[in-house]
């Protein structure tokens, strides 16, 4: 596969051969393809978003009151109405007062400058300027207790999960992207072969079109590294996708030189 990325990138006579590739051929190169972006992303998830998911859950452990739910009655380790703010997402704040038992108006809300407002009986959630109320005083009778080792267990659970999870569907929708603009690509082909008096079929073209966006899973890769994202990437993905075929055809279409007839 690494001769062919290579040659994908760098020969377009090679599309004579990716042109009559067998679909399973061509299933594995998709895949390495989808590989390559993931193997990108996870690095980028890795520097970017764990610090974050990290600091939250710490914050958690550290910050936040330990909660009992136990029979439609809430209880907290705190004894007086505390309100816990997010280290770095200002924004994300939640107000504990396991003492009221009165509704909690989207005013109130706002005034405390929370997200949620965790009361004896109920969670007030703020969305859209009014407020989802969950009813908590008909809960189950079993005892529930949220505290430090609750969120340590639901960080090793996260780690477990999330990114496993979040990488095998990037992974599933990528292979479907390069499906679905090889597809298209495969459609602009015979338009381009048509005028080039190449004889290539549209599943010849499809398996060209799949190689051909070698160069842009690169750029896409790159794009998810940078710390800043690059100008116009999804134009210039679509130039050297569509270049790329377009010299794929021209070379796939040219006669094959004949070998040189031996000496008499």
């Amino acid at each position: 596969m690494f001769n062919d990325l290579i040659a994908s990138l760098a020969s377009p006579t090679a599309y004579r051969r990716f042109a009559g590739e067998k679909p399973v051929r061509c299933a594995a190169y998709v895949a390495v393809l989808s590989l390559i972006f993931v193997t990108a992303l996870a690095v980028a998830i890795k520097i970017r978003l764990a610090p974050l998911f990290d600091e939250t859950f710490d914050w958690l452990k550290t910050s936040m009151p330990s909660v009992t739910f136990s029979a439609g009655k809430v209880t907290s380790a705190a004894l007086v109405a505390t309100r816990v703010e997010h280290p770095r997402i200002k924004q994300v704040a939640l107000m504990i007062d396991t003492n009221r038992t009165d509704p909690v108006t989207v005013q109130q809300l706002g005034e405390a400058k929370v997200l949620a407002y965790l009361t004896a009986n109920a969670m007030y959630l703020s969305r859209d300027g009014r407020v989802e109320i969950f009813d908590l005083s008909k809960s189950a009778d079993k005892t529930v207790t949220i505290d430090a080792g609750s969120y340590r267990d639901m960080e090793k659970a996260f780690n477990w999960v999330f990114y496993p999870l979040v990488l095998m569907i990037f992974f599933g929708l990528f292979c479907v992207s390069l499906s679905f603009f090889g597809l298209l690509y495969g459609l602009a082909g015979l338009l381009v072969a048509s005028m080039t008096g190449a004889d290539l079929t549209f599943s010849a073209l499809f398996r060209m079109a799949l190689h051909a966006q070698t160069a842009a899973v690169f750029l896409r890769a790159a794009d998810a590294l940078s710390p800043v994202r690059i100008p116009k990437g999804s134009l210039i993905s679509l130039a050297l996708s569509a270049t790329t075929l377009i010299l794929a055809i021209r070379a796939a279409g040219k006669p094959q030189a004949e070998p040189p007839a031996p000496a008499a």
